[in-house]
């Protein structure tokens, strides 16, 4: 019977012990600060940007909600970004993806890697000080995993098989995964044979937003599974009823992410006092 992650329960394990250290910065004066730039009103975003501020205030931190119209240009975000990169107040900045659909891939980019690195609490620049709150909630749910789950002949090297291992959350975390020097197999929705790389693996993270694109004769009986689809998820419910351990959508990575983010801003923070 598989192990349901509950992704609501750890990360309010998580929040406790952020909200302690924060409340020893706040103790010396110093509040977090989170600058969130809403461009347009997407609704999903205007609902994650939501969570992320009560998540926020409910450890001690603060998170400032910057809406610009839909028809700003590109320049106009600039900007922004820049006044508060400026801003010592500022422990962090973010853009909340996705842009408007008129801004280029390399309109996107530009906008991105004009947050200051140390300030780049989501992530996303190439050389960010922080990993992705994605990547990094996946690598901390795989470790609790493992902590519980007894995983045949553990001497050998873990295989970890990543679908959509070249998008915003697959690209970091398996990058520090291979740092870890597991054996990564690094897939797509598109990979030929998918399966062959699925069904041999230790531990299989999806990230490509396909619903149910990984069924149940594609998970070898008794691996992890972590789900990252959004919003239904990747792997169909039959293939969770195979795994040793699943974290599921929803309630699995999501609510992970948004404490992993938080607890990016409070090192942003206190590495600053330093």
């Amino acid at each position: 019977m598989s192990v349901i992650f509950d992704g609501r329960g750890f990360a309010a394990r998580k929040k406790e012990d952020l909200r302690f250290m924060i409340n020893d910065l706040r103790n010396k004066g110093v509040i977090p600060k989170l600058v969130s730039i809403l461009i347009g009103n997407d609704e999903a975003s205007s609902l994650y940007v939501n969570l992320k501020k009560k998540a926020a205030e409910e450890v001690g931190a603060e998170v400032e909600v910057v809406s610009l119209s839909s028809s700003i240009s590109k320049e106009g975000i600039i900007k922004t970004i820049e006044r508060y990169n400026n801003d010592d107040n500022i422990h962090g900045i973010m853009v909340q993806l996705p842009l408007p659909e008129r801004f280029s891939k390399a309109d996107k980019e530009e906008i991105l890697n004009l947050i200051d690195p140390i300030k780049d609490v989501d992530g996303l620049r190439a050389d960010s000080s922080f990993l992705h709150p994605t990547s990094k909630a996946c690598i901390e749910i795989m470790d609790y995993a493992l902590s519980i789950v007894l995983l045949e002949d553990l001497n050998r090297s873990l295989k970890i098989c990543i679908v959509g291992a070249g998008g915003m959350v697959g690209k970091p975390l398996a990058a520090k995964l291979m740092e870890r020097n597991y054996d990564v197999v690094e897939c797509n929705s598109k990979t030929i044979d998918l399966k062959s790389k699925t069904v041999n693996a230790d531990v299989v993270i999806s990230a490509t937003g396909v619903p149910e694109l990984i069924g149940a004769d594609m998970v070898k009986s008794g691996a992890i599974i972590i789900d990252v689809g959004s919003p239904v998820g990747d792997f169909s419910k039959d293939a969770y009823d195979r795994a040793s351990f699943v974290s599921p959508v929803p309630g699995g990575v999501g609510p992970v992410t948004i404490i992993c983010l938080l607890e990016n801003l409070y090192l942003a923070t206190s590495n600053k006092q330093k």
